[in-house]
């Protein structure tokens, strides 16, 4: 079976091209292009070993710019996570990609209620012999 997407492949992003828990990339560049039936200049974004790119809306370049700056000129070496969600317009649902920034790997986190383990931040020096309170 061949769905839609192989059928008519495009060099733009769409929901249904990411992975549920989304992709990071990294930005090679932005670029105005004309797009569309319409003839109307969008914003392009390029990505680094990637074969497609995204148009960009108001909403993901405010995004961008929350952890990236203002300047779109910074964005260049960038990473960002392209991920699909939805959206509500004309009153109706529809798919769509939004952006944020990556999330860190994280460290294990420890169970409900488990003591705190020791850190080597800790104020108190390690006792110096067994029984010694270490103060």
């Amino acid at each position: 079976m061949v769905t839609r997407n192989e059928a008519f492949p495009s060099r733009f992003y769409k929901a249904a091209d990411l992975p549920r828990e989304g992709k990071v990339v990294m930005i090679a560049k932005l670029e105005f292009e004309t797009i569309g039936t319409d003839r109307k200049q969008k914003c392009v974004l390029y990505f680094r070993h990637d074969e497609k790119q995204l148009v960009l809306n108001a909403t993901n370049w405010d995004l961008i710019a929350v952890f990236a700056g203002a300047d779109s000129d910074e964005w260049v070496g960038e990473k960002v996570e392209i991920f699909p969600t939805t959206t509500t317009f004309g009153g109706k649902i529809h798919d769509c990609i939004r952006v944020r920034r990556p999330r860190s790997p994280t460290a294990p986190s420890q169970p409900r209620g488990a003591p705190p383990t020791p850190d080597s931040g800790s104020l108190t020096p390690p006792p110096d012999e067994p029984g010694d309170p270490g103060y």
